[in-house]
């Protein structure tokens, strides 16, 4: 069985064909597009099955989305594109199609991710009959709920565009910081690419730095204030401190909400990237500091997702459900 696969995403769409066999499965074929370039999704599947794909005929697509999906209905949430539909797609490629959200595509792969996939965060008994939940900070902030494994049932959510609940004096400057720009501030604002700028000019702004200034021009200011972090630059590394305990707080905030014994997924292109800051004690701490239910927290398992595209795997996972054999 052959499906397109894909991950749409505000900047970027991922491409792939994945297929299964008694290991399980694989993708070939990966390509990556900026989204933003294309006048809809249709335009890249068309030009990636041109160009890229190894095969002519396919069972099936799966299309992962930055955005809710209702009733074979999406439209991505930070890209100007019009709505898409499972109807219209499917006149285009010629093959049925599953539309679902991006994070109900991770939660899908859930169960068929390997155990070198992931980077244990905090290690705590997993629940076979709890759920599990899956954030992900990246283009914006996707979120899941997901049911025990085997037949898992999703729970695709928008967590991310939930008020941010400040932790503290510090982070309750950094909410006002961020209102004044945008009149309210959700987890989003901060728990994304865009949302480490916002931090880097907070930080900017109560100690001027001529580096931390430069790096925010940059057009791609995060992947500056990373690269001046690895570099042991203080100010940057106040950042990347800042955003990782931001994350993990909002993480514990959404886990009290579901406690999710089946344990807590990080996900999304950010974390991955920076995953000696997430190992170490001040990610864990964060978590924990929500008395008085620390003793849940501590009891929860965490790990980060460092599979590079689990979306896709999820995307072919679903997509396989509705194909006939």
């Amino acid at each position: 069985m052959d499906l397109i696969v894909a991950d749409v995403g505000g900047t970027n769409t991922r491409v792939a064909r994945a297929c299964h066999d008694a290991g399980g499965w694989a993708l070939h074929d990966a390509q990556r597009y900026p989204s933003r370039e294309y006048p809809d999704l249709a335009s890249i599947l068309e030009r990636w099955r041109s160009e890229q794909s190894s095969v002519d005929r396919f069972s099936g697509a799966g299309l992962a989305v930055a955005g809710p999906v209702r009733q074979g209905r999406a439209r991505v949430t930070n890209l100007a594109w019009p709505p898409l539909e499972t109807t219209h797609l499917s006149e285009r490629l010629g093959v049925p199609v599953t539309l679902l959200n991006d994070f109900a595509a991770i939660g899908s792969s859930l169960d068929a991710l390997q155990p070198e996939d992931y980077e244990i965060l905090q290690t705590a008994p997993q629940d076979p009959a709890g759920l599990r939940l899956v954030a992900g900070a990246g283009t914006g902030l996707g979120t899941c709920l997901v049911g025990p494994p085997g037949a898992a049932t999703i729970y695709p959510g928008e967590g991310g565009h939930a008020r941010f609940s400040p932790c503290g004096t510090e982070e309750s400057a950094l909410a006002d910081f961020v209102s004044r720009e945008t009149g309210y501030c959700t987890r989003e604002h901060l728990l994304s690419g865009r949302g480490i700028a916002r931090i880097g000019h907070f930080e900017l702004e109560r100690r001027p730095d001529p580096d931390l200034q430069q790096a925010l021009a940059t057009a791609d200011p995060a992947a500056a204030i990373a690269q001046l972090a690895h570099a042991e630059h203080p100010a940057a590394k106040a950042v990347i401190d800042r955003f990782v305990s931001v994350y993990a707080g909002q993480l514990a905030d959404m886990a009290l909400t579901a406690l999710p014994t089946g344990g807590v997924f990080l996900a999304g292109g950010i974390a991955p990237r920076w995953i000696e800051t997430f190992r170490e004690p001040r990610f864990r701490s964060a978590f924990r500091n929500r008395p008085p239910m620390t003793h849940l927290l501590e009891q929860l398992p965490v790990a980060l997702i460092m599979h590079p595209e689990p979306g896709l795997l999820g995307a072919a996972v679903c997509a396989s459900r509705s194909v006939k054999p």
